[in-house]
């Protein structure tokens, strides 16, 4: 279902019968929630009210976030997949990992990911943010195929990787974003 706010534009509402709260989530253009089976409109609108003013700040922040085309998307797809491959592939090289496949995605919620079973994706986004950032992302997780987790093993792998720079490295990147489209 969907109804128009005067503040966020376009609120979407879907059912998840899965759902155990209500998750609300701003776009640039409208507001996307989902809720558990049951809950009425009154109960929706209730709760937007109530979290507003975080909900438009938020969603201000995403309006501040470059604006890309699909042009631009294309371009960095091609320029991701012509070189994030045999860097990260380097980066295994260099320090012993061994992971099973890659896959270059448009993800706009995470930098990377590696699954339980070592298939890595990374997004094409990287190559909006410098190349030793890049170099983290990857490193990031190519650690995670050692340590599935982000236990203190892990991060004890990641500063010797980063020559002890993980944390401060893990900073910078908060300083970046990827775009809203």
């Amino acid at each position: 279902m969907q109804y128009n706010d005067s503040d966020f534009g376009t609120v979407t509402v879907t059912v998840n019968p899965r759902a155990r709260s209500i998750i609300m989530r701003p776009e640039v253009d409208g507001l996307r929630v989902t809720t558990f089976r049951g809950a009425t409109l009154a109960f929706v609108k209730t709760t937007i009210n109530k979290y507003r003013l975080q909900l438009k700040e938020k969603q201000n922040t995403l309006k501040q976030r470059p604006q890309i085309s699909d042009d631009d998307i294309e371009r960095m797809r091609r320029e991701a997949k012509a070189t994030l491959p045999r860097r990260l592939a380097e980066l295994a090289y260099m320090h012993g990992f061994k992971y099973e496949s890659l896959k270059i995605q448009s993800s706009k919620t995470r930098w990377g990911s590696c699954s339980g079973k070592n298939n890595i994706n990374l997004s094409l986004f990287l190559m909006m943010i410098p190349e030793h950032l890049q170099d983290y992302v990857m490193l990031h997780e190519l650690c995670h195929t050692v340590h599935h987790d982000h236990s203190p093993n892990f991060w004890a792998l990641m500063d010797k990787v980063t020559n002890g720079k993980a944390h401060e490295l893990r900073n910078e990147l908060h300083k970046y974003h990827t775009p809203s489209s």
